[in-house]
């Protein structure tokens, strides 16, 4: 699983730094060097930019309101799963209970950064379904000159998050992010065009290994349930084990020196 999930990451790094040419029978691209020592070569048209060149960011609610059991649903920092956004812990509010100045309301293609805690610099594009929801205690970048899609993988990838968010939050005695540091990460932008064709090639592929996860995880659940199983089988005398011969082991180097 873990080897799957480290595939996956790779899989999303390589497509926004080096693009398509970097496909199996993909076009072939010049290429130049991007500048930047641990990022190697970028494709020579893509332009380089920071993040707050290409989107504006703004912060959601500060402070928690008093949550409802049914209302508008305010998306947090729980509820952001490496791109995802997860039901599990969703909470609901009224936004009469919020002062109207402080209500972000998220439309589809927004993207929220985690900005504290556990989860700094996590983030996920936010889907039709919860568009008209309110950001939650969080950033939300809205792209304005370059691909939601695009620029949510790039957010993602580990030329980003791991080598440019997690250095700012670390710098605090907790793990925090704010606008001013996440606007100022780089980001390499390549033609719209070729941003929409490199993402639909990423979620093609995360569709597959997202698939593979769901397998193993199945897998992995199915033979804990049969080995305690076994063992509950075993302790209650339900399987006859009167017969049964310890298999043969290889010997010690004791027991060879002997």
């Amino acid at each position: 699983i873990q080897l799957l999930k480290e595939t996956r990451q790779a899989v999303i790094s390589h497509a926004v730094t080096k693009g398509l040419s970097s496909l199996a029978g993909g076009p072939s691209v010049k290429m130049r060097d991007s500048g930047v020592e641990w990022l190697g070569e970028v494709p020579e048209h893509w332009v380089f930019t920071r993040i707050k060149h290409v989107s504006n960011i703004k912060y959601g609610i500060g402070e928690p309101p008093k949550y409802t059991d049914d209302g508008v649903a305010l998306v947090r920092a729980t509820n952001i799963r490496s791109g995802k956004i997860s039901e599990v812990g969703l909470v609901f509010v009224n936004p009469d209970d919020i002062p109207v100045k402080r209500i972000f309301w998220l439309e589809k293609g927004d993207i929220i950064v985690v900005r504290s805690g556990a989860g700094t610099g996590d983030s996920s594009i936010i889907p039709k379904q919860y568009s008209g929801c309110i950001a939650g205690f969080d950033m939300v970048v809205r792209p304005i000159t370059c691909s939601a899609e695009f620029l949510g993988y790039a957010l993602l990838s580990n030329y980003i998050r791991s080598n440019q968010m997690d250095l700012e939050k670390s710098r605090a005695a907790q793990p925090h992010l704010n606008a001013e540091e996440l606007g100022n990460c780089f980001v390499f932008i390549p033609p719209l065009a070729e941003q929409i064709l490199i993402s639909k090639n990423i979620e093609a592929q995360l569709s597959k290994f997202d698939l593979l996860i769901d397998q193993v995880n199945s897998a992995a659940v199915l033979l804990q349930e049969r080995r305690s199983a076994l063992i509950s089988a075993a302790v209650t005398g339900k399987i006859d084990v009167r017969s049964w011969v310890a298999p043969q082991t290889s010997p010690t180097d004791k027991e060879v020196a002997a």
